[in-house]
C-alpha cells in the first residue's frame, strides 16, 4: 500500500470518523445489492433448516445493506476461500446420490437443526437483545436492552431446551465432520469451525445448561426441590403438615358420612385451604363441627364447605409455608434468569455457530441443485486468465430455468436448460481495463453482474454452474466495487450524474487505498448522465487512472472514445469486447467477442421495435448532416483556431458545389444539342461528340475538381497535423473528417451527371478520393466481380489492404477495392 493511503486513515474531505474501510463496506454492500446478490441468498435460503438462518437470509433478501455482508461472509484470502469450497465439496458428496457415505449422519443433523427453537425470543424477554423493530413495549421487559423479565418455570424450561438442543447440534456435527468412524467425514477442512475459542463458548453454555437442569427438569412445571436447601426444607414441612391435615380430615369425614351428615366421604380444597363438604343446616349437628368456618357452598346451595376448628392452625401454617415456597422459587428463577442473561453472549456465539453449520450444509445442497462446479483461484498474471467462465449462466436466470423444469435434484446432470443461453467470459490476467460495447439489451450489464456474482459466490464457498467438464477459474479480488444503476435521491438532492460521480469518487478512494491489493471495479455506462463529450472525457480519464490502481476494471460503454482507447494504450493491458447481436431477430446472442468493438445499432433496433418511420427518416437525415461540435466553451486557442479553419474550408467546398451545379446544367444542354447535331453530321457518324469538346469538358472538370479536392486535402492535413501533435481532441478530428467525406459524396452525385461521356466512372474516383478502409469494413473486390470481403489489416505506407473471404486471406491494392 502506498504511503499515506492506509485503509484505516481518514478520508480527506469527509466528516470526522469516516474511514476508507467504512466506505469499502458501504460500497461492497451497494455493489452486491445492485448485482442481485439477494437473489442468490434466496436460493441458499431454500435449503436451510433453522428459523434463525432463514430469518437472516430473508432479512438480507429484503435489501438490508447491513445484512448483505454478514449472512454469508466472504473470505478474506484465496486460502480461506479454498477451505470453504473444500467444505462444500465434502458435504456435497454426502448429498449427491453418486457420493459416498455419511447421509444418515447428515439426516440426523438436519432433524436436530429443524427441531431447534429460536432462543432469541427468550433473550429479548430478559433484555439481552433489543426488541424487534415495531414491537417495542408489546412484551413486558423487552422495551429496553437493560430491563429484565424473570422467566417462570415453563419459560425457563423452554429457553434451556433451546440452548441444550443448540449444544447438541454443535456436538453432533463436530463428531460428524471432525471425528473418524463409519459415516463420518473426519476432515481438517472443518477445523476452523470448531476452534478453541468456540469450544470455550460451548463449554460455558453447557455449564449453564447443567446449572439450570439442576433446578428445572425437562417437561416439568415446577422447580426441583433440590434447587436450594431452603426450598427443600420448606417443601418437607409442607409435605408433613399436609399429610397430617389430610389424615385428620379424612377421619372426620368418615365419621360424618357414617352419621349421614355428608353427601359423600371426601376432603376438598377451597380458597387454598383443606375442608370437608357438609349438608346445609347440619354444620353444628356434631361436636366435631362446633366452631367450624364456612368457606363456601356448592352451586345448588345444598352443600357447604366447612373447615373444622382444629384444622385452622394447620391450614394457616400451610399458607405461610406456601408463601415462603413461592418466594424461594422466585428467588431461584431470578437467579437462573440472571445466569442466562450473564452468559447470553456465549449462547449467541453458539447459535451463530449453529447458523453457520446450517448455511454450510445449505451451500452443499445448493451445489447439488444447480449442478455446479468447484471454482479455482489462480494468480492474476500474464499467461493466466483473471476470469475464465466457460458456459456460465447468470445465477438468477439459472434459478428461473431450474424452477421451470422442476428438477431441483436431477438438474445436476449438467444438461441444457430451456430458455437459458450460457456465455463464455474470459479476461486475460494481463488485462487491466476491459471495455464492453454493443447494442442496448445485448447483455453488457448482465455480463458484468454475472462476473461479480460468480466471484463473490466463490469467495463465499458456493459452487458455480459452467459448461460440463470445465471449472470456473478466477483471480482472488479482495474488493468488488461497482457503479450500476442511477441511484437518484430526492432526499440527498442527487441527480443521475451526481450519484454516479459520488460512487466513482468513493471507488477511486478505495482502490487507491488498496493499491493493487486485489480490487475489481465494474462500471456500467461510465460517463453517462451528462453532456456526451464531457462524459466521454471523464470516462477516459477515469479509466486511465483506474488502470494504475485497480487490479481489473470492466466498463460498459457506447462512447466511441472508449472503444478507440484500447488501440492507443498498452495492448496487453487494454482490451475491447463486444456483445453479439442478431440483427435479423433483434435478439442478443449473449456471446462475448473479445478484441472487438460493438455498434449500438440504435436506428435498426428502433425501426424493428416499431418507432414511427417518419421520425426515423428525419433522425437519419439529422445524423447524416449533423455537426460533431457541441456548443461548449473551449479555453484552448488552438482548438478554436482549427475549428474556424475547418469551418471556412467546408464553406468553400459548398460554394464550389453550388457553382458546379450551374455549370453542369449548362453542360447538359450543350450535350443534348451536340447529340442532336451528331445524328446528321458525318464527322460524328460513330455517335461521338467530337474530341475538341470532350477535351475541353474534361479540362474544365479537372480544374473544378482540383480546386475542390485541394481544399479538402488542405483541411485534412491541417486537422491531422494537430491531431498527431496531440493539440486537438481526436474525436473532433475524426468527426470533421467524416463531414468532409459526406461533402465528397454529395459532389459525386453532381459529377455523375456531367460524366456521361466518360467511359470510366467518375463516381468511383471521386468517392474513393479520400477513402481508406478500416479494420472490420466490408469492401468489394473488383477483380472478383464485386465479391464482398472483410478488412482484417492495412498498410497506409504502401497503400495495401489485407482482406478475408471465408478462410482465404489476401492482400490487395487500394485500386482493387471499392465500397
Amino acid at each position: 500500500m502506498k504511503a499515506g493511503a492506509d485503509a484505516s486513515t481518514m478520508v480527506a474531505g469527509e466528516a470526522p470518523g469516516v474511514e476508507v474501510d467504512s466506505i469499502l463496506s458501504a460500497m461492497s454492500s451497494t455493489t452486491l445489492l445492485a448485482c442481485e446478490w439477494t437473489r442468490v441468498l434466496g436460493q441458499v435460503g431454500r435449503f436451510v433448516c433453522t428459523t434463525m438462518a432463514r430469518e437472516k437470509l430473508l432479512g438480507a433478501e429484503g435489501g438490508r445493506l447491513e445484512s448483505l455482508l454478514e449472512v454469508l461472509p466472504a473470505s478474506q484470502s484465496a486460502a480461506e476461500a479454498e477451505e470453504l469450497l473444500l467444505q462444500t465439496e465434502l458435504l456435497r458428496k454426502c448429498y449427491d446420490s453418486r457420493g459416498g457415505g455419511g447421509s444418515d449422519e447428515i439426516k440426523r443433523c438436519e432433524r436436530n437443526l429443524e427441531s431447534l427453537g429460536d432462543v432469541s425470543v427468550w433473550l429479548r424477554m430478559i433484555g439481552s437483545l433489543p426488541a424487534l423493530p415495531g414491537r417495542e413495549g408489546q412484551q413486558s421487559g423487552s422495551q429496553t436492552r437493560g430491563s429484565m423479565t424473570v422467566l417462570d418455570v415453563r419459560e425457563t424450561d423452554a429457553c434451556v431446551t433451546c440452548i441444550e438442543d443448540a449444544c447438541e447440534c454443535v456436538r453432533g456435527t463436530e463428531a460428524l465432520l471432525l471425528g473418524g468412524g463409519e459415516g463420518r467425514l473426519g476432515s481438517e477442512a472443518f477445523q476452523r469451525m470448531y476452534s478453541m475459542e468456540r469450544g470455550a463458548h460451548l463449554k460455558e453454555v453447557e455449564d449453564l445448561v447443567r446449572e439450570c437442569r439442576d433446578c428445572v427438569k425437562p417437561g416439568l412445571l415446577y422447580l426441583d426441590s433440590r434447587a436450594t436447601q431452603e426450598l427443600s426444607q420448606i417443601r418437607d414441612q409442607l409435605r408433613d403438615i399436609e399429610t397430617k391435615l389430610r389424615t385428620s380430615l379424612e377421619e372426620t369425614a368418615q365419621e360424618l358420612f357414617d352419621e349421614g351428615l355428608m353427601p359423600e366421604k371426601q376432603v376438598v380444597f377451597r380458597r387454598d385451604r383443606y375442608c370437608i363438604p357438609v349438608r346445609r343446616g347440619l354444620q353444628g349437628a356434631t361436636a366435631a363441627l362446633k366452631g367450624s368456618l364456612t368457606l363456601g357452598e356448592s352451586k345448588t346451595g345444598q352443600t357447604v364447605y366447612v373447615e373444622p376448628k382444629y384444622c385452622v392452625p394447620m391450614n394457616n401454617k400451610l399458607m405461610k409455608l406456601r408463601a415462603e415456597e413461592s418466594k424461594e422459587e422466585t428467588k431461584v428463577l431470578k437467579k437462573l434468569t440472571e445466569k442466562i442473561r450473564k452468559k447470553s453472549e456465549h449462547v449467541l456465539r453458539v447459535y451463530e455457530q449453529v447458523v453457520e453449520i446450517d448455511l454450510m450444509l445449505a451451500r452443499a445442497k445448493h451445489a447439488v441443485w444447480i449442478g455446479g462446479s468447484r471454482p479455482e483461484f489462480v494468480r492474476q498474471a500474464a499467461g493466466e486468465m483473471a476470469v475464465d467462465l466457460q458456459g456460465v449462466v447468470h445465477p438468477v436466470l439459472l434459478e428461473q430455468a431450474l424452477d421451470a423444469v422442476e428438477q431441483a435434484t436431477s438438474s445436476a446432470t449438467r444438461g441444457d436448460l430451456p430458455g437459458v443461453s450460457p456465455v463464455n467470459i474470459s479476461i486475460p490476467g494481463s488485462c487491466k481495463v476491459l471495455t464492453i460495447s454493443g447494442p442496448n439489451t445485448g447483455g453488457k450489464t448482465a455480463t458484468m453482474k454475472t462476473i461479480a456474482l460468480c466471484l463473490h459466490m466463490a469467495k463465499c464457498g458456493l459452487y458455480i454452474r459452467t459448461a460440463p467438464e470445465t471449472r470456473p477459474r478466477m483471480a482472488f479480488f479482495q474488493a468488488i466495487l461497482a457503479d450500476i444503476g442511477d441511484n437518484q435521491s430526492l432526499e440527498s438532492n442527487l441527480s443521475t450524474f451526481s450519484s454516479h460521480v459520488t460512487r466513482l469518487r468513493d471507488i477511486v478512494r478505495v482502490v487507491e487505498a488498496l493499491d493493487f491489493d486485489g480490487s475489481l471495479v465494474l462500471l456500467d455506462e461510465v460517463g453517462s448522465g451528462t453532456n456526451p463529450t464531457e462524459g466521454a472525457a471523464i470516462a477516459v480519464a477515469l479509466l486511465r487512472h483506474l488502470s494504475k490502481w485497480a487490479s481489473l476494471t470492466v466498463a460498459t460503454t457506447h462512447f466511441s472514445e472508449l472503444k478507440q482507447l484500447a488501440g492507443r494504450e498498452k495492448k496487453e493491458e487494454w482490451l475491447n469486447a463486444s456483445v453479439a447481436f442478431d440483427m435479423d431477430t433483434l435478439r442478443p446472442t449473449y456471446q462475448i467477442l473479445l478484441g472487438e468493438s460493438g455498434a449500438s445499432n440504435a436506428m435498426h433496433i428502433a425501426r424493428a421495435i416499431g418507432l414511427d418511420g417518419g421520425i426515423l427518416k428525419e433522425a437519419e437525415l439529422e445524423l447524416s448532416g449533423m455537426q460533431s461540435f457541441d456548443a461548449v466553451d473551449v479555453d484552448e486557442g488552438n482548438i478554436s483556431m482549427v475549428y474556424d479553419s475547418l469551418t471556412r474550408q467546408e464553406k468553400k467546398a459548398r460554394e464550389l458545389a453550388e457553382r458546379a451545379k450551374g455549370y453542369m446544367a449548362r453542360l447538359r444542354d450543350d450535350i443534348a444539342s451536340l447529340q442532336a447535331v451528331a445524328v446528321d453530321d458525318p464527322a460524328c457518324a460513330d455517335g461521338e461528340l467530337g474530341e475538341d469538346f470532350v477535351h475541353e469538358m474534361r479540362s474544365m472538370l479537372a480544374k473544378e475538381e482540383e480546386d475542390f479536392y485541394s481544399s479538402c486535402v488542405a483541411c485534412v492535413d491541417q486537422a491531422l497535423a494537430l491531431y498527431e501533435s496531440r493539440e486537438w481532441d481526436h474525436s473532433r478530428t475524426d468527426a470533421f473528417l467524416r463531414t468532409i467525406e459526406r461533402g465528397v459524396r454529395r459532389r459525386t452525385t453532381e459529377l455523375a451527371v456531367a460524366a456521361q461521356v466518360k467511359e470510366v466512372s467518375v463516381e468511383a474516383e471521386a468517392d474513393n478520393a479520400l477513402w481508406f478502409p478500416k479494420k472490420g469494413d466490408r469492401v468489394k473486390l473488383k477483380r472478383l466481380g464485386g465479391t464482398k470481403a472483410t478488412v482484417v489489416g492495412f498498410n497506409k505506407t504502401n497503400q495495401t489492404v489485407t482482406v478475408r473471404k471465408g478462410t482465404i486471406t489476401m492482400t490487395c491494392t487500394l485500386g482493387d477495392l471499392s465500397r
